[in-house]
């Protein structure tokens, strides 16, 4: 606040230093690390998640670590699936539990969400979900079969596909940006784009992550 009168908006700063962790580290976690932030505040333009994955493909690049995927998702396309299935109120529980869907699987995924209160009724109308495959296309097709009656789930799609297509346009590298509709990172601040980026054949959690929360 001691310069608030002095920057211009969109305000873009970065910064590495030592961080540490408030809660108890799971085994292979370090209480204290380096991490570096980037953030950007006092704009709502679709063009800042742009640039957050330029700036993902360009720090890879310029490193020449390959072997990385930046996965991308949206906080309104969880929304929208949370309105179809009736569990609107109990949407972080929902996104808590399909983000587990690679560690722990379909049926203890659906059995969280039966614990947490979600009808089977609702859990039935999620199978679609369960079997996306294909590319980027493909499953947005799916999703918006999925999701066609709910407008927040819809304007989610809306903007991860000018998301992504401006990012390709401007020269990020298309191939290690990948669409996961599990995506959720468990925090309930995010309101669009959800990113984490992973490094591939290593048994590690992701090495980046980052979202809008307006």
């Amino acid at each position: 606040m001691q310069h608030q009168n002095e920057i211009d908006f969109p305000f873009k700063r970065y910064q590495i230093q030592p961080v540490w962790r408030a809660d108890r580290p799971q085994k292979g976690r370090f209480r204290e690390f380096y991490q570096c932030d980037a953030d950007v505040i006092g704009s709502t333009s679709l063009f800042q998640e742009v640039e957050f994955i330029q700036l993902y493909d360009a720090v890879f690049t310029s490193l020449n670590l390959k072997g990385v995927t930046i996965k991308i998702n949206n906080r309104k396309i969880l929304s929208g699936i949370a309105e179809v299935i009736g569990a609107q109120d109990k949407l972080i529980d929902f996104t808590v539990a399909l983000d587990k869907l690679d560690k722990i699987g379909e049926e203890k995924v659906k059995e969280e969400m039966l614990g947490k209160g979600i009808s089977e009724d609702g859990i039935s109308k999620l199978q679609p979900l369960f079997e996306l495959s294909g590319g980027f296309g493909s499953q947005i097709e799916s999703l918006k079969h999925i999701l066609n009656t709910s407008e927040i789930g819809l304007k989610g799609i809306e903007e991860l596909e000018f998301v992504l297509k401006q990012a390709e346009e401007l020269g990020a590298n298309k191939d290690i940006v990948e669409f996961d509709v599990t995506l959720a990172r468990g925090l309930n601040y995010y309101t669009g784009a959800i990113f984490e980026v992973k490094a591939n054949g290593v048994n590690i959690g992701s090495i980046c992550g980052g979202g809008r929360y307006d």
